[in-house]
């Protein structure tokens, strides 16, 4: 896989995320039997030929699955153990169809948890503060302003954080007075072309004599805790209950654990909000979904694109409480 002779079904090589997801499973399952000494082994179902035999092995990987699950359970949350529950099933398929000895279909009963996490936007009013509020961009120190561009540039164009970073000129299209930004997205190979507003294209020209990248240069991390800067100068610090599942149940994250102190919404932001917040404030202003998810790749029956439909709507929900209440006081005009 490393070597990249493994290939993917459709041919392609295997990404180096998705290489370093199954170290960590690998990690995971070693850490697992040392601290709990439990011997991890696989044995080829089709020479266990008494039914006893069977049951065993069956028993043996039920116990498995529990202990397992149990160890991650002790550092991490629902998504996290489903993924790598998740991953162990595509292992496991990939011994079946690919390997030898075969393993049988126990590894079928590895129930993968799943919670849908809420999603963290920025609303319309703030993604305009940023764009549009040049006594803000002054007081910045010239770094954040650089951090603030490429976040502002993300919001505005559905960027992942991979592909913004990797944009160089020869991404730019130039139709008469148009400016359209084209790229293949570097994790799911799809094309798109987004049109430029006006203050993107000037946020363009402040990097114009680059010429190997759009952007200068900066790391996820680095990325990341910038933008948490920007929103905390910026006065986004209103505290957010952040919650996840165990085993379904939900539980309490603090940013301070032994003070129980709740995270700011500036403390939850990231490289991902660009895209979600580009997503959500297309929807919210009225652009059609399909031409919403062709700017951001998503395909036809995309359920994570709908939780984007679906957070949008909570918000006509409150239009729509408002406009009732016009209605309910005769209030025609504003």
């Amino acid at each position: 896989m490393v070597s990249g002779k493994r290939l993917q079904k459709n041919g392609r090589s295997m990404r180096k995320r998705s290489i370093d997801t199954y170290l960590a499973l690998q990690k995971n399952l070693q850490q697992y039997s040392i601290e709990k000494n439990k011997v991890l082994r696989i044995r080829d179902i089709d020479r266990l030929n008494t039914t006893r035999a069977r049951i065993i092995e069956r028993n043996y990987w039920e116990r498995f699955y529990f202990g397992f699950t149990e160890f991650l359970y002790e550092k991490a949350d629902d998504n996290y153990v489903g993924s790598q529950i998740k991953l162990l099933r595509a292992f496991f398929n990939y011994l079946n169809e690919r390997m030898e000895p075969a393993v049988g279909d126990f590894y079928k009963q590895f129930y993968a948890t799943k919670e849908e996490v809420p999603v963290v936007v920025l609303y319309p009013e703030r993604l305009n503060f940023l764009i549009y509020d040049k006594e803000f961009e002054k007081k910045l120190p010239k770094h954040l302003k650089k951090h603030k561009d490429m976040f502002v540039f993300g919001c505005s164009t559905a960027l992942r954080f991979s592909d913004l970073v990797n944009l160089k000129p020869s991404n730019l299209e130039h139709l008469n007075n148009n400016v359209y930004v084209s790229y293949r997205s570097i994790k799911t190979s799809t094309y798109t072309r987004v049109y430029l507003p006006d203050y993107a294209k000037d946020i363009l020209k402040k990097y114009k004599r680059r010429k190997k990248s759009l952007f200068p240069p900066i790391s996820n991390v680095n990325f990341n805790v910038a933008i948490k800067k920007i929103a905390l100068l910026a006065g986004w610090t209103e505290a957010v209950e952040k919650t996840r599942n165990k085993r379904g149940q939900p539980f309490a994250h603090f940013k301070d654990e032994k003070n129980t102190v709740n995270y700011r919404f500036c403390d939850l932001l990231a490289s991902h909000t660009m895209r979600r917040t580009a997503i959500t404030t297309m929807l919210l202003c009225g652009m059609n979904e399909m031409n919403v998810r062709i700017i951001s790749g998503h395909k036809a029956n995309s359920t994570s694109f709908y939780r984007y439909v679906n957070y949008s709507d909570s918000f006509m929900d409150d239009e729509m409480e408002a406009f009732h209440e016009r209605m309910k006081k005769r209030v025609f005009s504003e």
